[in-house]
């Protein structure tokens, strides 16, 4: 099972001295990682496949509502275990949204700078050699400025067509309104 550090970065950061003495290489992905499902399991085995040492990011439950309506259905420290219960990862960490932080970074919109505010607290102390993340054009400029500062390898996994968390959701409440109105109308 993966250590969990949650927002305890230094902490990991003395953890992972001895690995990157060896020359290993330290990758970095992030999620929010609600209903767990392959599409996940696949981003963290293309993750773990660019290195070493896996360390993913999940999302707060307050950073994951920022992209979505509603929260979460699984709440952070759920989806933090969840996560270390998978072969791929090595460790666990939670980025948060915090609205007194300041980003001295240029953003285009909105999701640029919650994006960089969720992120840039850990990759500047974690230093990852490597940062897988999915395609997601709304940030792509606020990546590339993140990255470079800190020299960090950038690499876009693409999503696992067809199934995704907000999907399942939705099979699942059109499911039960079906059933609603059968049940209506007999």
């Amino acid at each position: 099972m993966a250590k969990i550090f949650g927002t305890d970065y230094k902490a990991l950061v003395e953890e992972l001295k001895g690995a990157r003495e060896e020359g290993k290489k330290i990758i970095m992905c992030s999620g929010t990682f609600d209903l767990f499902h392959i599409g996940h399991m696949r981003m963290l085995a293309a993750a773990k496949a660019q290195g070493d040492i896996l360390v993913v990011a999940v999302k707060s439950d307050r950073g994951a509502a920022l992209k979505k309506e509603d929260p979460p259905v699984m709440d952070q420290q759920i989806r933090m275990e969840t996560i270390a219960n998978c072969i791929s990862a090595d460790y666990v960490i939670l980025v948060d949204y915090n609205t007194s932080r300041n980003i001295n970074y240029t953003f285009e919109n909105t999701a640029s700078y919650e994006w960089l505010n969720m992120f840039e607290p850990a990759v500047r102390v974690i230093k990852p050699d490597c940062f897988v993340h999915e395609d997601n054009k709304a940030i792509t400029e606020a990546r590339h400025q993140l990255f470079e500062r800190y020299d960090v390898e950038g690499i876009i996994q693409p999503r696992t067509e067809g199934i995704s968390t907000t999907e399942i959701i939705d099979r699942i409440k059109t499911r039960l309104l079906i059933k609603i109105q059968r049940d209506m109308a007999k």
